[in-house]
């Protein structure tokens, strides 16, 4: 596959935990509108910071700069680790996802 971009569908396919533990966050953060989104992610992008504790993903291309001033940041509260949502418009555009090893070690081989 791909260093850079994964196939459609890679989302549910690879990390069906992570898409049922973030739809039930969103409902639990009263944004039903942005649960609904979930099932329908691509994964086109990973971050590449390079650090050892990100997991984190792009759900559309990487802009050149910054998302612009209709862009929002909504954290949830995972059990375990840190999950924060770039969102655009009310779209889902970056996945951050940090101190998740089980979500490291399912993403990595899509970029191998």
């Amino acid at each position: 596959m791909n260093a850079e971009y994964a196939s459609k569908d890679s989302h549910r396919i690879i990390l069906p935990e992570l898409s049922r533990e973030l739809t039930e966050l969103l409902i639990t953060a009263r944004e039903p509108g942005l649960a609904v989104q979930i099932n329908d992610l691509e994964i086109v992008a990973r971050c590449s910071c390079g650090d050892e504790f990100c997991a984190s993903f792009y759900t559309a291309p990487k802009p050149v700069g910054s998302y612009g001033p209709k862009h929002r940041n909504l954290e949830l509260g995972p059990a375990n680790g840190m999950i924060i949502l770039d969102l655009v418009d009310d779209r889902i555009v970056h996945v951050e996802v940090l101190y998740r090893d089980d979500v490291r070690s399912k993403l990595a081989p899509l970029f191998a």
